[in-house]
């Protein structure tokens, strides 16, 4: 198969959006360039849990084998605590079926393995280390990027995957609408995994707090600690030990003593401020816009790298025939625009459920701690089935259907 006979296209942002579609894109004959400001991946993520939803794409693309190598740990169940006491634990699948099982991820590893795939294919190019500076333009049509380190790298096409501070989607002029959020998250990473978190993510609410505590593959805990809007500057005052001691109060007595009795030496708390918005308009003439760079997805749920990997399949489904038929850039404009209406419903489902919780967890009247009293005396820790619920059906499964065509 030859490389030069579709038009080019770049990918800027080598995250879960950008390194999936370049990967089809690249084994579809699509002369592509993938663009990362970073010189590696080893830079620590915070959300990386992959629920079926984001799976599934993955099976279905071919990766599943290379997946399963990247490290990870099976989610079997999320067990909920309210003042620190068992309230539900919904549990996946019984029937043990891969690709119905959560998985706490290494998002290194796993945009590593995208593109060491990717790299088997003549058509595809991987500038690290490059940032894109700013958009080239011709007679209102974008034709390529600026870099730093490469010059000017012309395309048909500029795909901005760039994330939640997208330098396309600001260079570009389209504009978003954000969600005001009532919180944000401190996330924090310790050398310990309490028994009880085995294959198991804790999620504890009360006292104006929410703290999610989930294993990772390397025999650590990854902790996102959720405060009130504006309010990590107290919190910073304590230090790691102090934050430490602090969370330790929102747990259950065997995490809380795992947590108390980690070493913290290294441990480096990192402030998340949390975002939710959607971009007025996916695409310009030469350029689309994916992933959070489009559509910045809050952190409740844990849906952006499944949201990202589903955006970079659909993406695919429409750019390649387009591509490779030489479709003009109006004809273009069209496909990037079809790709927005198709992924569009899910996005704003998913973002107005994500919104609900915080306001709800967050808040510390009388009446909510009251009604959160009686929930945890009905609930007591009973097992339900997260896919009977129409809740947890959308956060594991998705809103809308997501199937891959195929690139032959």
């Amino acid at each position: 198969m030859t490389t030069e006979r579709y038009p080019s296209v770049v990918i800027s942002g080598a995250g879960p959006a950008g390194a999936v579609l370049a990967y089809l894109l690249a084994r579809a004959g699509v002369k592509t360039t993938l663009v990362e400001r970073h010189e590696d991946f080893s830079r620590e993520f915070r959300g990386e849990l992959l629920m079926p939803s984001g799976l599934e794409p993955l099976h279905q693309i071919g990766l599943w084998q290379d997946f399963e190598k990247v490290g990870q740990v099976r989610i079997d169940r999320f067990r909920m605590f309210i003042n620190r006491k068992p309230f539900i634990s919904p549990v996946m699948n019984r029937t043990k079926i891969a690709l119905q099982t959560p998985r706490w991820v290494s998002q290194t590893n796993l945009l590593e393995m995208l593109v060491e795939k990717s790299s088997a294919f003549l058509s595809f190019t991987f500038l690290r280390g490059t940032r894109v500076r700013n958009l080239l333009q011709k007679d209102n049509q974008v034709i390529g990027v600026v870099t730093d380190t490469h010059g000017d790298v012309r395309a048909d096409l500029v795909i901005g995957c760039d994330g939640r501070s997208s330098i396309v989607r600001a260079r570009s002029g389209i504009e978003a609408k954000a969600d005001a959020l009532p919180m944000d998250i401190v996330w924090l990473k310790l050398p310990c995994q309490p028994n009880n978190i085995n294959n198991t993510i804790h999620f504890y609410v009360g006292q104006g707090r929410l703290v999610l505590v989930a294993p990772t593959y390397d025999g650590g805990v990854q902790i996102g600690f959720i405060i009130a809007k504006g309010s990590f500057r107290s919190l910073r005052e304590l230090g790691t030990r102090g934050l430490i001691e602090l969370i330790a109060g929102y747990v259950d007595v065997d995490v809380a003593n795992a947590l108390l009795s980690s070493k913290s030496e290294d441990v480096k708390p990192f402030l998340l401020s949390t975002v939710a918005d959607c971009v007025d308009s996916w695409s310009l003439p030469g350029l689309l816009l994916l992933g959070d760079a489009a559509h910045t997805m809050s952190p409740v749920g844990g849906q952006g790298l499944n949201i990202a990997i589903r955006d970079a399949v659909v993406a695919a489904n429409h750019l390649i025939p387009a591509l490779r038929e030489h479709t003009n850039s109006a004809a273009l404009l069209s496909v990037c625009r079809a790709i927005e209406e198709e992924r569009l419903q899910e996005v704003k489902t998913i973002q107005t459920n994500q919104a609900k919780a915080p306001k709800l967890m967050l808040n510390q009247s009388i009446g909510v701690k009251f009604l959160f009293a009686i929930a945890q005396k009905i609930g007591r820790g009973r097992e339900v089935n997260a896919s009977s619920d129409p809740f947890f059906q959308q956060m594991l499964m998705g809103v809308t259907p997501v199937l891959w065509r195929g690139d032959a």
